[in-house]
């Protein structure tokens, strides 16, 4: 499967974002003709310091403006991170969509693992989807359901073959990020691809280096990690053409090694 993440900077003015965003997508596509599927990083839109003020109406003009890229570059694109107001909900969500290469909206991804702040402002979702793309499926972590193994071994073990995670990791979380990213997939044995946001705002510095990982065919034990990153410090695209097939076949051997937690007794030795 041919995916790419794509890093706009972020701007002050939401028009210039979106310019931002059609202009990356136009260069990776004169280079990279056959991409399958792009991923966004989870904030590509100006913030401002009360949140209130981030909200969008459900499906509003972020939805649109990536729904009609779609359309008009006949390509797959996961939306990264929308903050949405719902009519019947009392608090909005922070969601991710999908959408196909006719700019239909295939389903979304509300983000269930709540960062900091946003546990006052949010409404957590509580439900994993998996949706197909060819022959394969595929769940959207959205950032801080990475750092957790429940959520990607969830997707696991109900059949996902490849994890997209739009993310936004500031500086002096890039360290951290890596190591997440590294270990859910080899515990998991499955390729992901994480959108980073690039930009300045509230005084944070948030560095792009996007990553898509996966696994170099016919390293079984160990298996050997591929890396392609994106830039740091920069705007920009990071593309792979990377094989679903092989790590399936790491997948249902690791599956097969582990061991059911309740079979396991704890024991505490006080001294």
């Amino acid at each position: 499967m041919r995916v790419a993440c794509i890093q706009p900077e972020l701007f002050e003015n939401r028009t210039l974002c979106y310019k931002e965003i059609e202009r990356i997508l136009s260069k990776l596509l004169e280079i990279h003709e056959e991409c399958d599927i792009i991923c966004l990083p989870e904030r590509w839109v100006p913030i401002y310091r009360d949140p209130i003020q981030n909200f969008q109406e459900q499906r509003g003009n972020d939805y649109s403006f990536i729904k009609n890229l779609a359309k008009e570059y006949s390509i797959k694109i996961i939306s990264g991170a929308i903050w949405e107001k719902r009519a019947n909900s009392e608090k909005p969500a922070i969601t991710c969509y999908f959408f196909d290469e006719s700019g239909e909206e295939i389903g979304r991804q509300d983000k269930i693992h709540l960062y900091t702040y946003e546990r006052e402002y949010f409404k957590p979702g509580n439900e994993l989807k998996l949706f197909k793309i060819n022959k394969f499926y595929f769940s959207i972590l959205i950032c801080f359901d990475m750092a957790f193994f429940e959520t990607p071994r969830l997707a696991v073990e109900n059949g996902a073959d490849l994890l997209f995670s739009p993310t936004q990791i500031r500086e002096d979380g890039m360290e951290n990020w890596y190591v997440y990213l590294k270990a859910r997939a080899l515990e998991n044995r499955i390729p992901i691809v994480a959108c980073n946001t690039f930009g300045y705002y509230l005084k944070r510095k948030f560095l792009g280096n996007s990553k898509i990982i996966s696994f170099y065919k016919g390293k079984i034990s160990p298996s050997k990690l591929k890396i392609i990153e994106g830039p740091k410090g920069s705007s920009g695209f990071v593309f792979d053409e990377i094989d679903l097939n092989f790590p399936k076949k790491l997948r249902e051997i690791r599956l097969k090694e582990k061991i059911d937690k309740n079979y396991i007794k704890v024991k505490r030795i006080d001294t």
